[in-house]
């Protein structure tokens, strides 16, 4: 009598009566999920411009390189069902998830491309053998549905320096690696910690992806430009930008769902500009969002706040200017501007500016005693231009400190057209002429003059009364002196002397 094997799932099912149908349909849903590795093949120009992709790559570079290393999961899966299963046998690679291996030492590829995945992991050392001489100058991640990076994900052999100089004496950027990272139509849930730590990277490209956190320390490291293209960035944690140094650093067509974090970029070294263009922040910038950092040149351009900007946002020297033109605030502190400063490395008769142009402000705050307009740091130029904000113009209101009241608009009482129409604004200016506001310190000066005067009348009326009875009570006594006769007797001169000084005396002789 044989025995019967039967599996472990089946005799758990006895004992503890648990329906067998669910626990296969539990294994199946385990089974589904397969880990394989991504298959790469080399395509040469002929075969790149035949394949209709290279419309894709030629943006990033003038020419086709002559040695492109293509990673489809698409083909993966086609060649895993070839090799390794039949018709029957088929898996469900709905939910495989594919690794992409480790490149060999032997690795040699202008270009690498990596794209069609539905779940792509990416650990840990996947670059770090290739040789620093045989860097690629591109890697791309192109249609991604979930990308998983590891920290050090990128990580390379780094050459030194003497070997960069002889293989490109014409970089000025010698300390900078020769590769260009590029993420298109790419979803990541996070960017970790020093994910582009050690790598040889010049570039990081980020366009029409989804990034649902950037962690603290994941952009710690030199670039040449970080730029954010057409893609949802979830939140900015604490120190995500801390001690990173680049020339260019470009936010465009950005929504960024969460919060910025206080201490967000600190320490960030931007040698050219920070540019944040057409883009739209869901929640609040916290303060200090920026600190610790400098920069030639801050542009906020086309941009929507839709929560409050908290006093000293923005922490950073400036070399050359900042621009904030054409945004819209929902809520702005008059001290937005009171953590700006000047750069140690501008020269001492510099003046950097600071130019306002056609921005709209829902609601204007005032946080300080000193000043009814926003705070500028000293040392700067200011240029004001279509300064719109969106509250009711009062006498109150209207009360600013700053003397560029024909650029200062406030929301017209009874305007016909839209808020965000221009023609629904009026300058304190006008606005401050038309209803008279400034003529209540006139009242004042009238109101202290006539005080002065009443009392100057009062007082000439006062001495000249007391000078008419002064001139009356001498008309008198002279008077007096004539009529009365000479004294003869001492009784008599008594008499007359009591009438010298005290007057009509009434007494008979």
């Amino acid at each position: 009598m044989g025995l019967v094997r039967w599996p472990f799932w089946a005799v758990v099912c006895v004992f503890l009566s648990v329906p067998c149908g669910l626990v296969v349909s539990e294994q199946e849903q385990l089974e589904d999920i397969v880990q394989q590795p991504v298959h790469c093949e080399r395509i040469d120009n002929s075969q790149w411009s035949r394949s209709g992709s290279a419309n894709d790559w030629e943006p990033f570079h003038g020419r086709i390189g002559d040695r492109v290393l293509r990673c489809d999961c698409h083909d993966s899966v086609r060649t895993r069902r070839s090799e390794e299963y039949t018709v029957d046998q088929q898996p469900k690679l709905r939910n495989a998830v594919f690794v992409l291996s480790a490149f060999p030492a032997t690795t040699v590829a202008t270009d690498i491309l990596i794209v069609n995945c539905g779940q792509l992991h990416v650990p840990a050392g996947t670059f770090r053998s290739i040789r620093a001489a045989f860097l690629p100058r591109t890697i791309r991640f192109v249609n991604i549905a979930q990308l998983t990076l590891d920290s050090f994900a990128f990580e390379s052999d780094s050459p030194t320096r003497a070997q960069q100089v002889v293989t490109n004496p014409r970089d000025p950027n010698p300390i900078l690696g020769p590769i260009t990272l590029s993420f298109d139509r790419c979803q990541l849930d996070e960017l970790p910690a020093n994910v582009f730590h050690g790598a040889a990277i010049r570039s990081v490209l980020f366009s029409a992806s989804s990034i649902g956190a950037i962690r603290s320390l994941a952009i710690s490291t030199r670039f040449q430009q970080f730029l954010l293209s057409d893609t949802v960035v979830g939140s900015f944690s604490r120190h995500a930008f801390k001690r990173a140094q680049m020339e260019q650093l470009h936010l465009h067509n950005v929504t960024m769902t969460g919060a910025w974090a206080s201490q967000a970029w600190q320490g960030l070294i931007v040698g050219n500009s920070i540019q944040i263009r057409d883009s739209r922040f869901l929640q609040t910038v916290h303060p200090a969002a920026i600190t610790e950092s400098s920069t030639d040149e801050l542009l906020l351009q086309g941009n929507v706040f839709n929560e409050a900007i908290a006093d000293e946002a923005f922490q950073l020297e400036i070399k050359l200017r900042v621009r904030l033109l054409d945004n819209s605030f929902n809520q702005l502190s008059s001290n937005l501007f009171r953590g700006i400063r000047i750069s140690n490395e501008t020269a001492w008769n510099a003046q950097p500016d600071i130019l306002l142009e056609r921005n709209l402000i829902d609601t204007f705050t005032i946080t300080t005693d000193t000043s009814s307009f926003l705070v500028f740091p000293r040392n700067f130029s200011i240029s004001l231009q279509a300064f719109r904000i969106a509250q009711l113009a009062t006498c109150e209101s209207t009360n600013v400190t700053f003397p560029a009241w024909s650029e200062i608009f406030f929301l017209q009482p009874f305007a016909t057209t839209p808020r965000d129409h221009p023609d629904s604004y009026i300058s304190v200016e006008q606005y401050r002429t038309q209803e008279g506001c400034d003529s209540e310190d006139n009242r004042l000066l009238i109101i202290i003059l006539a005080t002065l005067l009443g009392v100057a009348i009062l007082g000439g009326v006062i001495g000249g009364f007391l000078c008419w009875r002064h001139y009356r009570r001498k008309e008198q006594m002279l008077i007096l002196e004539q009529k009365v006769v000479q004294p003869r007797t001492y009784r008599e001169t008594q008499i007359l002397l009591k009438l010298e000084t005290v007057g009509t005396l009434k007494t008979d002789f």
